[in-house]
């Protein structure tokens, strides 16, 4: 194994939590070496399928958003690792390569609610975070900035945000629809936050409404960390090294001295470096840390109180034509009236009920029963264009039982194996019904003559939340407030694992707030 120069940071992970600290970082520090160690490549967006005739069959095969899927169709621009989520009804979906799932990202990017830093405290379930919204808010202001956000100020579901906005992403006759039913109920609606150019920003161009934004956007109009934050990174003198596999990290003496990795040609290298940044994902962090023997064993945190966000759906049938197909597909209107926790409920914490646009025709037909002849075309009619989908979206609790855990075997990249062992609560459960009672109540009151349900949407794994969780327990945590891991201090982790709590929002916007507070941390240590 070849020892390489040392430098003072090396990154693992060039998606949404590995840019965000190299940029901020490399701005705050100038003066340190930071070198990033990707996996994947970066996307040739000429390549992605809306240039191309047959979109809608990529995205079931090279481009769908399951790994596995993926590697199964063969072909797939991710460097992806297979995933045995046999143990799990809900299938996890990443992408691997610079820019992480910002690749293939909705692009819907609310925030966390003030009291989802204080469940413990305010509701008794799950734990408390080490720091407040508040503490976290100025780093979602500075995340907006640089991602540019389409948006409507004023949502009285949150506290005000500073940051500017563009307007909203168009809601359409669907969104319209929706807003008639929320309006009818009485219920808190309003359009989703996206980090979608509405106008033409830079380079970047404004959303035509092309739609199939989970396969890359080739004009830029949605922000993803290989537009965002790299080109800021690069320009302050962080390395990216691609097609390089982390194998683990090396530690002596209680400190992380290094890295392990292996390149794009098979050769080994050690990258020594004074501080150690995983940032992998909810699984990918887990599995390199696991294989590094970091924490306790089998009965530390490491690995466990996985969360996902539970999904289920209500789809509304309109005999009025709707546009549903047209514009970004997971931001046009979204409800938290039942998002904060209230006494009488048969559950504890809440839910987001969102309204997402219709999938393309070769799509909604894949998922409909049956799947051939005269029925299927009647349902594909009766559905396409004329229906709005709600996305119940359940609050996941901490359990330790859910866990991402070490298989058998050695895969492909030099790692071992990796499963994902779940099981859906019976709180998100009643949640889910809850939220599709409520769901299938506000589409009749827009107009739904029927209302096709389904009780848990499995390919729905985007958020992979809590693994390497923050605390101030090292028997209950992984890591503190500044994302350190308590077993060794120098060994920093910057993504989604290390949510304490998940809440019932889309991530996106908290991850990258936490890896823009960890590269301040860090900053403010080794001094500018």
């Amino acid at each position: 194994m070849a020892k390489l120069d040392a430098v003072d940071v090396v990154v693992v992970g060039a998606g949404l939590g590995g840019s965000a600290l190299c940029a901020r970082l490399s701005e705050r520090a100038p003066h340190l070496r930071i070198v990033c160690l990707e996996r994947g490549d970066w996307v040739d967006r000429s390549a992605m399928p809306a240039y191309r005739r047959d979109w809608q069959s990529a995205a079931l095969g090279a481009w769908a958003t399951s790994p596995n899927v993926r590697l199964s169709a063969g072909g797939s621009r991710s460097a992806d690792y297979p995933i045995d989520d046999s143990a799990s009804p809900i299938k996890p979906l990443l992408w691997n390569g610079v820019g992480g799932s910002t690749i293939n990202w909705a692009a819907h990017v609310p925030r966390l609610h003030p009291s989802d830093f204080r469940t413990k405290t305010l509701d008794g379930v799950g734990d408390d975070w080490p720091f407040s919204y508040f503490d976290l808010e100025p780093y979602y202001d500075l995340n907006d900035t640089a991602m540019g956000i389409a948006g409507l100020a004023g949502d009285p579901a949150y506290p005000p945000k500073r940051s500017p906005r563009m307007p909203p992403v168009a809601i359409g006759r669907m969104g319209e629809a929706a807003a008639r039913g929320f309006n009818a109920m009485g219920w808190h609606w309003w359009p989703a936050d996206a980090a979608i150019n509405t106008v033409d920003r830079g380079d970047r161009h404004a959303c035509n409404n092309g739609g199939p934004c989970l396969m890359g956007c080739p004009i830029q109009a949605k922000a993803s960390a290989d537009i965002v934050y790299w080109p800021v990174a690069l320009r302050n003198g962080v390395e990216l090294r691609t097609h390089c596999v982390a194998q683990h990290v090396i530690v002596k003496g209680g400190r992380a001295i290094g890295l392990a990795y292996r390149d794009g040609n098979g050769a080994t290298h050690e990258q020594p470096a004074a501080f150690t940044v995983v940032a992998c994902n909810g699984i990918g962090t887990a599995r390199l840390l696991l294989a590094s023997n970091i924490g306790r064993g089998a009965d530390g945190a490491l690995g466990r109180h996985l969360m996902f966000h539970p999904i289920a759906y209500a789809r509304g049938m309109f005999t009025e034509e709707l546009d549903g197909p047209r514009g970004p597909v997971g931001a046009c209107v979204y409800s938290h009236e039942f998002y904060e926790h209230r006494p009488g409920r048969p559950f504890t914490r809440g839910l987001q009920l969102q309204v997402t646009r219709e999938n393309a025709p070769l799509h909604q037909a894949a998922r409909l029963e049956p799947a051939w002849g005269e029925d299927a075309h009647t349902r594909l009619r009766e559905e396409f264009r004329h229906s709005l989908p709600v996305m119940v979206v359940a609050e996941d609790l901490p359990d330790a039982r859910n866990r991402v855990a070490l298989a058998e075997g050695v895969a492909a990249d030099g790692l071992p194996n990796i499963r994902v062992e779940y099981t859906l609560s019976e709180n998100s459960r009643r949640i889910l019904d809850f939220g599709l009672d409520r769901a299938e109540d506000m589409l009749h009151a827009a107009g739904a003559y029927r209302v096709a349900r389904v009780p848990l949407a499995p390919l729905t794994g985007w958020h992979l939340l809590g693994t390497a969780r923050m605390g101030d327990d090292p028997a209950t945590s992984v890591t503190d407030g500044r994302g350190r891991c308590h077993a060794v201090a120098n060994l920093i982790v910057a993504d989604g694992s290390l949510f304490p709590t998940a809440g019932a929002v889309n991530p996106g916007a908290t991850i990258a707030a936490l890896a823009l507070k960890i590269g301040d941390d860090l900053a403010r240590e080794v001094g500018r």
